[in-house]
C-alpha cells in the first residue's frame, strides 16, 4: 500500500514551539488511513507517515504507543536501541516498533489509553469502555446506565475517553440515546459528558463533543459541532476559543493545547451543523492555542489527501522519533530484535 503525498504548511511559530518544548506530536487520520509523526528542528517541520487503516485513537505511554485501527489495537515498544543498527545514518531519537496485535474485529474503535497496565478501547459499536485480551474481541468494562444491551449498534457513539490521576474518569457521546443509530437524529445538539465513576451525565445540550482530557485540574471537551475548545464544570460547558473545523483531537502540553480541526465530507453524518453555517472553508489542520492566555499561537494545516483528523497526542521525550511501518518494504520486515542468547542447554544442564 503506497503512502499518499502529503501537501502542508504551517505558521513560522509552529516548529518553533515544538522544538522549544522538546516534543513531537502523533496525529491520526482515519480518512486517510495513517498515523502521521509531526517533529520540528526549529525551523522546519517534517512529517513521518504510515499507513494504518482507519487509524483512531493513539496513545503514547512510558514504554510505547498504542494504535486503534480498522480491526485491531497495536501495541508499539519503545526500541530507542535499534536505531544506531539499523538507521545510523539518521537523526532519530526514538524509535516505535509494533509487537502486539490485539484482533478486535470491527468494534467502531475510537479512544485508547493504558491505566495500571491495562489497555482499554472505547468501542463506539458496541456502547462500552473494554479492556484488551488475548482470548476475545474485547472485554466490556464499563457502558452508559441508558444503554440497556452491548450490540453492534452504535447507540450513542461513545467515542472520547479521559483519565483523572490515572484512572478513567470521563467520557462523550453524541447523544444519550438506546436505539440503533439513535444519536443521529439529534446530533447537533444532543451530546454529552459522562462521569464515569457515577456513571451519570454530568453536562449536556452539546454538539457532537470529542476528546475529553482533565489537565491542570480542569476538564476539556471540544464541542466539535461549533468548533469550540472549552472546559466542562458545574455551569456547564464553556467555550474558551473558536476555531474553523470541525474539531477532533486534543492534547496539552505546558500553556499549550493541541488542537485537531476537519473539514466535513460525509453530510449524512456530519451535515446540518453550526460550524457549516459559520464558515464555508473549514480547515484541515493542527492549531496550538495558549490556553493560559486563551489565544490562537500556530498552526500547521494539510491541503491535499488528508481532509479529516481523529487524534491528536504529545510524544513528551522525543523530537524526531521514528515509527515503523506495518507493510512497507524494508522497513519492519527486516528490523529483528533479539534478547542476550541464553542457551538451551545450559537451563537444562544447570
Amino acid at each position: 500500500m503506497p503512502r499518499p503525498e502529503f501537501d502542508y504548511d504551517y505558521s513560522l511559530s509552529f516548529p518553533k514551539i515544538l522544538h522549544k518544548l522538546g516534543i513531537s506530536l502523533a496525529v491520526t487520520t482515519y480518512q486517510a488511513g495513517c498515523l502521521c509523526i509531526i517533529s520540528s528542528n526549529g525551523i522546519d517541520v517534517s512529517a513521518n507517515v504510515r499507513n494504518y487503516r482507519k487509524a483512531m485513537g493513539c496513545y503514547p505511554h512510558s514504554q510505547g504507543l498504542l494504535l486503534a485501527t480498522e480491526n485491531q489495537v497495536l501495541s508499539f515498544k519503545r526500541s530507542q536501541h535499534l536505531i544506531k543498527s539499523y538507521y545510523p545514518l539518521e537523526s532519530y531519537d526514538e524509535l516505535y516498533v509494533p509487537r502486539i496485535a490485539y484482533f478486535t474485529g470491527n468494534i467502531a474503535s475510537h479512544d485508547v489509553l493504558l491505566t495500571n497496565e491495562q489497555a482499554l478501547v472505547v468501542s463506539s459499536a458496541y456502547s462500552c469502555i473494554g479492556g484488551l485480551s488475548s482470548d476475545h474481541s474485547f472485554v466490556p468494562l464499563w457502558k452508559p446506565h441508558f444503554i440497556t444491551e452491548l450490540t453492534g449498534e452504535d447507540r450513542c457513539h461513545l467515542n472520547g475517553l479521559a483519565l483523572e490521576d490515572g484512572r478513567i474518569r470521563y467520557v462523550t457521546a453524541l447523544g444519550a440515546t438506546n436505539s440503533r443509530g439513535g444519536w443521529r437524529e439529534n446530533r447537533a445538539t444532543g451530546g454529552i459528558v459522562m462521569d464515569v465513576e457515577h456513571n451519570c451525565i454530568i453536562c449536556e445540550g452539546l454538539s457532537m463533543p470529542h476528546s475529553p482530557r482533565v489537565y491542570e485540574n480542569l476538564l476539556w471537551v471540544l464541542s466539535s459541532g461549533t468548533g469550540e475548545l472549552g472546559i466542562v464544570n458545574s455551569l456547564g460547558f464553556e467555550p474558551m476559543i473558536y476555531l474553523p473545523g470541525f474539531l477532533r483531537g486534543l492534547a496539552f502540553f505546558g500553556p499549550y493545547a493541541f488542537v485537531g480541526l476537519s473539514k466535513i465530507r460525509e453530510k449524512s453524518t456530519f451535515g446540518g451543523l453550526q460550524i457549516e453555517e459559520k464558515v464555508q472553508d473549514l480547515k484541515c489542520s493542527v492549531e496550538v492555542v495558549n490556553i493560559h492566555t486563551g489565544t490562537w499561537e500556530a498552526s500547521l494545516e494539510f491541503h491535499s489527501n488528508i481532509a479529516e483528523l481523529y487524534d491528536i497526542q504529545v510524544i513528551t521525550h522525543a523530537r524526531n522519533p521514528f515509527i515503523t511501518g506495518y507493510s512497507q518494504k524494508g522497513d519492519l520486515q527486516q528490523l529483528v530484535d533479539l534478547p542476550l542468547f541464553n542457551p538451551l542447554v545450559q537451563q537444562v544442564n544447570g
